[in-house]
């Protein structure tokens, strides 16, 4: 009896790895059933620094969750429901840090499946290079506050030392004065 029960567990591991594998197999196929979504740039060229930009994914399901990536940095994502045919990414302000290449990518849970991504589109920004890089000039006066109110605290500080130093030194001189003796 105990070698009948050996050889059903040595059916049951085969047939449980097959059935994984193929269910994968399911999943992976529809997952490349999905059409590839197109992107599209708005203004589609003379973009400047500190403009507004629009990336536009058009989707050809109905819901879904989409993903926008820039090659080699940040990645964004929004839903997109039944009535709209694209969705739209908006940076406003542009700075050096929005130029690149970019792609975007759908994920459907009816049937469940995620797309390829899109082919790339590139943002070209034109304008002078200040050397900034896109660093908001809040940072430089936060910095600079914060500075100045360093340097009123330590003054502040040293003040009241020098204060508190010159008063013990005319209690201890001041006639009637108890007289403290170090050991």
């Amino acid at each position: 009896m105990a070698i009948y029960h050996m050889s059903c567990f040595c059916l049951i591991a085969p047939m449980a790895v097959a059935l994984i594998l193929g269910w994968w197999l399911v999943a992976a196929s529809r997952a490349q059933q999905l059409p590839q979504p197109s992107l599209s740039l708005h203004p589609s060229q003379g973009v400047s620094l500190g403009d507004t930009v629009t990336l536009r994914c058009h989707l050809p399901q109905l819901a879904a969750w989409v993903w926008l990536y820039q090659e080699g940095g940040r990645t964004h994502n929004k839903y997109k429901d039944k009535e709209q045919d694209a969705v739209e990414f908006s940076f406003g302000n542009t700075s050096w840090k929005h130029a690149g290449n970019y792609r975007c990518q759908y994920h459907v849970s009816e049937p469940l499946g995620t797309s390829e991504k899109s082919d790339p589109v590139e943002l070209v920004l034109t304008g002078e290079d200040t050397g900034d890089r896109g660093l908001p000039h809040g940072n430089l006066v936060v910095a600079v506050v914060r500075g100045c109110a360093a340097v009123l605290v330590f003054f502040l500080g040293l003040f009241f030392v020098l204060d508190a130093r010159s008063l013990w030194i005319q209690r201890d001189r001041s006639p009637g004065a108890e007289q403290i003796q170090w050991l």
